[in-house]
């Protein structure tokens, strides 16, 4: 074993060890300059001895991404909540960026998925946590997805793409509202107004990962 697999082996150590507790009695939480996850993701990262990152993956040593699911327990079994938050979308990153050296790949490329289980009354519990590293066809899908949006970002035209575009990988906006917005210049040279934009995880794909990988 490396000693990348023997981190990411003690990372999922430290996450699993953390199933079955309230997210509210997890570390307190702090504010997190840079960080764009939310305030669970935040407590889990501080409970695992994390710190915030944005360009670089969550744990460096291990190569590790980390990456909360919020589900919900259902007589069918767990069923995930939200999208997954992967990384911005900026037209002056991804008009240099290839698929092998973006950070949707970087960031997608060992994910540990914490499930954290939201009972009707609101009560958030670690579930128990799994390492994903895409197969060869999960990584072609992602790849196809993010060549075809990031194609159209860089070229100004993210504004036009719908959610419903990409299989595995979308794009949604990532901002405060609708005012939120900022000028960026494009594959073109042209400066255009935008609002800020993100990668997800479709739901589909991250139920078909918790359905394949998790015991409950």
């Amino acid at each position: 074993m490396t000693d990348t697999e023997a981190a990411a082996q003690a990372l999922l150590a430290r996450a699993v060890a953390l199933a079955g507790c309230r997210t509210d009695d997890l570390v307190a939480e702090v504010a997190m300059p840079g960080s764009h996850k939310g305030g669970v993701g935040q407590r889990i990262e501080r409970a695992l001895g994390l710190a915030p990152r944005f360009d670089d993956v969550d744990d460096p040593e291990s190569g590790v991404e980390v990456k909360t699911l919020p589900v919900k327990m259902t007589d069918s079994g767990a069923v995930v909540q939200q999208v997954t938050w992967v990384t911005s979308a900026t037209p002056e990153r991804l008009i240099d960026e290839t698929w092998a050296t973006s950070r949707v790949r970087k960031k997608l490329h060992h994910v540990l998925f914490v499930p954290v289980v939201v009972d009707d009354a609101g009560i958030a519990t670690v579930g128990t946590s799994f390492l994903w590293t895409p197969d060869a066809q999960e990584e072609a899908l992602l790849r196809a997805d993010w060549e075809d949006l990031s194609d159209l970002v860089a070229r100004g035209l993210g504004f036009a793409i719908t959610s419903r575009r990409g299989k595995a990988l979308h794009l949604r906006p990532k901002g405060r509202d609708a005012q939120h917005v900022r000028t960026t210049r494009t594959l073109d040279e042209a400066d255009v107004v935008m609002r800020p934009q993100g990668f997800y995880l479709r739901r589909e794909f991250t139920q078909g990962l918790l359905e394949r990988h998790l015991r409950w």
